[in-house]
């Protein structure tokens, strides 16, 4: 019984081991990558750069991305009103005049103006209420022509392309 008990033990601190020898190569295998990922790191003197080049990516990526939830928000009216979708819509493309001419061409950024200008113009027009609250009440059918709901999903029909075109513009290649 007592030498059960040892064997136990002993291949209880046998699985212990292995498990902590694997551990340690793991664990060293790993530092090792580490130290050679700062050693390269360490050998570009350009890692400013690097740093620059990919936070003016994630700028673009950012616009673009606030974009995309503007066009959705407005192809989400075609069939039914959602005001939620219009509301909940960015209302900018989040960064500064700096930063968007470090992240975008002219061309880039006067699509990106004439986009947010469209899209308020259209918020504006259709969407807000005298105190510039979104509207979730509105008179007529989208079958009913004239109506309030038919102006609003015509527009957004003739919007969409509109903002499609914007958004080429936009993510240009040119910079």
């Amino acid at each position: 019984m007592l030498s059960s008990f040892l064997i136990l033990i002993l291949i209880i601190n046998l699985c212990t081991f292995i498990f902590l020898f694997y551990m340690f190569r793991t664990l060293r295998s790993q530092g090792k990558k580490l130290q050679r990922q700062m050693e390269e790191l360490l050998k570009h003197p350009n890692n400013k750069k690097i740093e620059t080049e990919r936070l003016t990516d994630e700028w673009r990526s950012y616009v673009f991305i606030q974009a995309l939830q503007v066009r959705e928000a407005v192809s989400k009216q075609v069939n039914n009103l959602h005001p939620k979708w219009i509301e909940e819509a960015p209302a900018s493309h989040g960064l500064t005049h700096k930063e968007l001419a470090e992240a975008f061409s002219p061309k880039q950024i006067e699509a990106i103006t004439h986009f947010w200008r469209v899209f308020h113009q259209y918020t504006d027009n259709y969407w807000k209420t005298e105190e510039g609250k979104i509207k979730t009440v509105f008179k007529g059918s989208i079958d009913l022509k004239g109506s309030e709901v038919h102006t609003i999903q015509t527009s957004s029909k003739q919007l969409l392309p509109k903002l499609d075109q914007l958004l080429i513009k936009i993510k240009g290649v040119e910079h």
